[in-house]
């Protein structure tokens, strides 16, 4: 989620720094601020909660602090983690610490498996 909207602020100083933008003055600011479409950010929001519960569900058997890290930053670096998580758990194989979230990922090779 982070990354995204990072993405669209470097964006929008970038094209406004064409323009001899001056960031320093609300009212050029406010003007020249590009929108990001709300579909976007709802997509992003989903797309966080739904990574910050894969974090949760695979640390279900670590303590509560690093519990607790680990879903802030899948939450807020949900892009990163999807990478992350791809990476060790799906292409390396290597399973997580909980029953859930890997029952989820077995039913979902399998039937891709099946359609193959």
């Amino acid at each position: 989620m982070l990354e995204l909207f990072t993405f669209f602020k470097l964006y929008e100083s970038y094209s406004n720094s064409k323009e001899n933008f001056n960031p320093n003055s609300d009212s050029d600011y406010l003007k020249n601020t590009t929108k990001i479409p709300i579909s976007w950010i709802i997509s992003a929001i989903i797309i966080s909660f739904a990574t910050a519960y894969i974090a949760y569900s695979c640390n279900e058997y670590e303590k509560p602090a690093t519990r607790a890290l680990s879903t802030i930053i899948a939450f807020f670096f949900s892009g990163f983690y999807l990478i992350y998580y791809f990476i060790v758990h799906i292409l390396f194989d290597r399973k997580c610490s909980s029953r859930g979230i890997n029952n989820i990922v077995k039913n979902l090779t399998k039937s891709k498996n099946l359609h193959v």
